[in-house]
């Protein structure tokens, strides 16, 4: 999957050096953490504080997932590049959030919160920037929103021939204890590139 976040709303480009991009690198620690609870909210309290303090990986792999995969993709957003970037972590969140019981715009609803975020941390850096610096960051994420998206879809798509060909099949559950995001992992296990995000 290949998307240019450059100027698809805008043709005011993302470029090196700009006071934003410094702000979005030198805030990244605490931006991160609180797109990061945004998502992790949305669980149980008890469930949430297990989230956040367990570091482990594999102790705690739906933390792990979010946190790598917005790491990722902030990146992506922050860097102007012109290069194909790989986004293996930002697939697995995006794999995460499709075989949950919620709808896609809830799904992707995360990369757009992150404007709100964004804002209200550079304001307190009283970096008020110009209007078309705001622009340009906007518009990748809108773009980084329609390739989020994508992501999801095919997500959806790869689960749903999955539950179809073990209905037909007739080995119903036996694949990964019947566990969507097991079946998932079956299905991806054949194939071999990962979707990837071009930023510019």
């Amino acid at each position: 999957m290949v998307i240019h976040l450059l100027g698809i709303f805008t043709e005011i480009p993302w470029t090196r050096g700009r006071e934003m991009e410094k702000l979005l690198l030198e805030n990244k620690k605490v931006i991160l953490e609180k797109w990061e609870d945004s998502i992790l909210e949305s669980y149980a309290h008890d469930t949430f504080v297990i989230f956040k303090k367990q570091k482990n990986p594999f102790a705690n792999p739906v933390g792990h997932k979010v946190r790598t995969g917005l790491e990722e993709l902030y990146d992506v957003l922050c860097e102007p590049s012109d290069n194909e970037v790989l986004t293996p972590y930002l697939e697995q969140l995006i794999s995460l959030r499709a075989v949950q019981e919620i709808s896609a715009s809830s799904a992707v609803s995360f990369v757009f919160k992150l404007k709100y975020i964004v804002r209200q941390e550079l304001t307190k850096k009283t970096m008020t920037g110009s209007y078309k610096e705001w622009l340009a960051f906007d518009a990748r994420i809108d773009a980084a929103a329609l390739a989020v998206f994508d992501m999801y879809m095919a997500s959806r798509e790869r689960i749903n021939r999955v539950r179809i060909s073990e209905t037909t099949s007739g080995r119903g559950l036996v694949i990964a204890g019947g566990c969507p995001s097991g079946l998932l992992r079956h299905e991806k296990g054949k194939k071999s590139k990962s979707p990837s995000v071009q930023s510019g």
